[in-house]
Order: C-alpha cells, then structure tokens, then sequence
C-alpha cells in the first residue's frame, strides 16, 4: 500500500489517534474521527502559536477518518461495527507513549511504516542510495531568467539543464504574475522528482508530505542548502545500511532494525542517541563548534537552524536529535554557549529552539561564551 494524504504529516498525529481511541471507547465512528479531527487542529495551533509560526491555513475536518485509517493500516487499531477501536499492538504503543518510551515507540512506528507503505520505504531507499536530494528554491524576482533555472536544475541534470529548463518555462508559459515564481519552482521540482524516483511517480505535493512524515519519524532531515546564489530544499537520510564505526562519529548511538528491504538491504541503522549521554554531548559540542568556522555570525550570533543543518549534514544526525542534545548541553555547567533570538528569522522552513523551562522560549541565534 502506498500513503497517498496529504494532511498527515506528522507521525504525532497518530500518536494523537490512539489517545483519543483509548479515551473514547463508546464513540461512534463519525464522532470518534471529529475527536481526532479536533485534537490534530488544537495540536498543529498550539505548536504554531509556541513557535510563533503563522496560523495554520487548512482545516482538518478530514484528517481524522485518515489517521484513524492509517492506524488500522498499520495494525495498531482494527474497524468494527461503526466504529475503531485500539489493537493490541496499539495498546502497547500507547503504553509507550504515556510511559515516554519515546525512542521505542519511533522503533515501533518506523517499522511498522517501512512494513506497510512501499512508497515511503522506496523514496527512504532513494535518499540513502543518492545522498539526499535537492530541490530549488526559485526566487521571484528570477523566475523567468534561462540562466538561473539551469543552474537551479544542474545538480540533478548536468548538461542536460538547458533543455529542461526550456521544457519548464513552457509549462508555465501562461502563468501570470505572483503564480510565476511559484508555478516554475512546482515545474522544477516535478523534473527533478521524475528523474530521482523513476521507478515511482510522486508529485511535487504528496513528497513534501512524505518528507515532513519521515522528518518526523527522524528517517531523513529537511535542510536549507546554498550554492552560490542559489538555494534548495535538501532532504537527506540520516538512517544508514551499513554501520562504520571507523568513519562514524554518532556510530556507537547507531541501533539496527530488521525491516523489509530498503535499498539493497534488510537492516537500517536508526539514530537513536540518548541525549544525555556526556560523551555524545561532547560530540555535538564540537560539531557545533566546528560549525562557527564555516559560517558567518551576524553581531557576533550565528543562526542556530544553520547550525542545527551543519551538525546534522556531517552528523546524519536527525534534527529534532540535535535540538535535545543542544537543551541537554545547555543544561549541564558550564554552559558553553548563548543564545538570543530574531523574530524576522523564523519560518516552519527555519523551526527556532524550543526551550521549556518554568515558561517556554524559543531562540533561533547562538554563539559562544
């Protein structure tokens, strides 16, 4: 079976699923699916509202019956008469989840994903065997210019750029105005999707909500990339086939899993460090540290999501991974590093820090004491 929704892209909203399955045994099946429905919504507004994201633009009326689906496809819950209900693999992760076996629980739903959904185990594979990908980021004031589009299309093509970029402004030719830039880097990406998954067709839409699931299972990162003057979304896996230990940093934080075939293998090694573990930590601090001789700081602050995509490119460190490793350095005396924050800066592309103490904060600048 293949994942084909687009407004589940979060393995959280499962895990919002089986609670409300759990709590709600007695619901029939339409108002069990609006519980969901209702709970996934609270939950994306809070998250935008804690990172001071703008509100979320869709509804989530439909994506209830969804997850509710998904659980059943993933044998953590089963239909019955009018209703779902918990199976008992999904008692068990729900045991996880309350116990805040966090780590045991995304081993549980990685497999259960890469068992279950052939697309998402085949665009996984692509990621490990290619590197990762690269998709353009298209400026608006250059979206009609022949030269950028090749250079934006070079990484994938080669000498072949020119003839695809002339193909793409001859898709959009009849796009006016603010839908240029975006209808153009829709065409760009579609190109480069059709050449790097060729054994499966993935529009531009159902792979970023593909890329978002597997960031949130912490299969792959989603990374700013420059080149020159040019700018991509890379993804990237941080899961690999063969463990090294000799070349690997993070190697002894590596778990295998048995799984069906990914690539040309039947284990994935999973990053799964614990986060505060002192020699680990010592890890990322240097990784960190090395980050500042690459990067420009701007008063004397880097940006932390660009440090956060330097670690985790080295690394093949899931970001989420790095911002609790980051809480547990900054926990521990002495601490090494400041942050700070600028409003201007923050995107759902370039997530701050998120620091919970006696209130919340964010931050998306560090640097060194």
């Amino acid at each position: 079976m293949n994942i084909t929704s687009y407004n589940v892209t979060d393995v959280a909203y499962h895990y919002i699923g089986l609670r409300v399955l759990a709590a709600n045994p007695n619901l029939k099946r339409e108002e069990l699916t609006n519980a969901v429905s209702r709970s996934v919504g609270q939950y994306v507004r809070d998250r935008a509202l804690r990172l001071m994201l703008a509100a979320p633009r869709g509804t989530f009326e439909t994506v209830g019956e969804k997850v509710c689906q998904e659980l059943v496809h993933l044998e953590l819950a089963r239909s019955v008469p009018g209703s779902y209900e918990l199976a008992g693999l999904g008692q068990h992760a729900l045991s996880l989840l309350d116990s805040r076996r966090t780590r045991e629980l995304r081993t549980l739903m990685v497999q259960g994903h890469l068992q279950h959904y052939d697309n998402l185990r085949y665009i996984l594979a692509r990621h490990i065997e290619t590197g990762g990908f690269l998709r353009p980021i298209v400026e608006a004031a250059r979206a009609s210019d022949m030269q950028y589009l090749e250079g934006l299309l070079r990484p994938v093509f080669a000498s072949d750029a020119p003839a695809k970029a002339s193909a793409v402004v001859a898709k959009v030719q009849n796009a006016r105005g603010s839908e240029v830039a975006k209808r153009t880097e829709d065409a760009l990406r579609e190109e480069i999707l059709e050449e790097l998954l060729p054994q499966r067709r993935t529009r531009e839409p159902l792979f970023r909500a593909l890329a978002d699931r597997m960031n949130s299972l912490r299969l792959i990162n989603i990374a700013r990339y420059r080149s020159g003057d040019q700018e991509f979304v890379q993804t990237y896996a941080t899961c690999l086939l063969e463990l090294n230990p000799e070349s690997d940093p993070l190697a002894p934080w590596r778990t295998p899993l048995q799984t069906l075939p990914v690539g040309a293998s039947n284990t994935i090694w999973l990053c799964e460090p614990d986060t505060r573990n002192r020699e680990f930590l010592t890890v990322i601090r240097d990784y960190i540290d090395e980050s500042f001789k690459h990067l420009s700081p701007e008063g004397g602050y880097y940006d932390l999501p660009d440090v956060r995509d330097f670690v985790g490119r080295k690394l093949r460190l899931p970001e989420a991974a790095f911002d609790e490793a980051l809480n547990s350095i900054l926990d521990l005396p002495p601490v090494p590093f400041s942050l700070g924050l600028q409003y201007e800066r923050i995107s759902g592309r370039r997530r701050p820090l998120q620091r919970t103490r006696d209130t919340v904060q964010i931050f998306n600048l560090i640097r060194r004491h």
